[in-house]
């Protein structure tokens, strides 16, 4: 029997995954990943949004998402968390090659 790879959803070519409060932007075989938690949200309308969200760029070699944390910050909201977190994630990368 064939098994069907998913494709990931990606933000400017890198896959970004998210698994309850916690969101994983990054290719998983770098040395580095963004972790993005969603800390607190507030109700518009009928949606949940983001409107604290803790930014950390981690060590990716051990288990996953729970290695060494490199940069760590707090945005309010989700855009703003993401734009920070991917600027800090290119310059980590850049660093190491």
């Amino acid at each position: 029997m064939a098994v069907k790879k998913k494709k990931l959803v990606t933000y400017n070519g890198k896959p970004i995954v998210r698994c309850g409060n916690r969101i994983y932007y990054g290719n998983f075989e770098d040395k580095l990943i963004l972790v993005l938690d969603i800390i607190e949200t507030k109700k518009i309308k009928d949606l949940d949004i983001a409107s604290q969200v803790l930014i950390q760029v981690m060590d990716n070699t051990g288990e996953f998402g729970k290695g060494q944390v490199f940069r760590k910050a707090k945005r309010d909201n989700l855009y703003k968390a993401l734009d920070l977190g991917e600027w800090w994630l290119k310059d980590a990368l850049k660093q190491l090659s």
